[in-house]
């Protein structure tokens, strides 16, 4: 017969085993969180863009340095959300007010729709020309968001000639707001 302490022992040495594999492995999340601490914080104005490379709706792309030499407004929204609804034709009369400054200012609406890109794209298409949204839209797979730090919609980052980040707004914001924003960094 086998000696049942030397079951006992085993329980023991499996047991401590699998306490030393889960504090290992949770001190190595621990560090990786550490070391990437700063890219799970929202952006504040002063912060340099995020860099990204996107796809725009018409297949073109789009990378932060795309956005040096212009004033851009990144509008984070989805289809489903009540607020964005109310916030869109804002949008769409400051991108129409200076969409004669010859691309001095663009606006990129940022879509934060779950699914696959051909239902997103069934979703957002209809949506958008029943409000007017003209300008381009990038269909997010998070990865913007999470360099912004967007945890909530509709959330607007307004981004100054030499791409730094000059205005955040969460919710809605008027456009007398937005337009006074605008111009001040046009005339800089």
């Amino acid at each position: 017969m086998s000696d049942p302490r030397e079951g006992s022992r085993l329980g023991l040495v499996v047991g401590a085993l699998v306490v030393a594999l889960t504090l290992l492995s949770g001190a190595r999340d621990l560090g990786l969180g550490l070391d990437n601490w700063a890219s799970y914080t929202p952006v504040t104005p002063g912060d340099p863009l995020p860099e990204f490379a996107v796809q725009l709706d018409d297949g073109s792309s789009l990378s932060s340095a795309d956005l040096e030499g212009q004033v851009s407004l990144l509008v984070f929204w989805a289809t489903w959300c009540h607020a964005c609804g109310l916030e869109m034709p804002t949008v769409v009369e400051i991108d129409q007010r200076y969409a004669e400054r010859g691309g001095e200012v663009r606006v990129y609406g940022v879509n934060r729709d779950s699914g696959a890109p051909a239902e997103r794209r069934a979703l957002v298409e209809p949506y958008a020309a029943s409000k007017g949204m003209d300008f381009a839209q990038i269909y997010d797979d998070g990865q913007l968001a999470q360099a912004f730090g967007v945890e909530q919609i509709p959330y607007m980052v307004l981004v100054d000639k030499r791409g730094a980040i000059r205005s955040l707004h969460l919710g809605q914001v008027s456009e007398r707001k937005l337009r006074g924003e605008i111009d001040a960094l046009l005339d800089e």
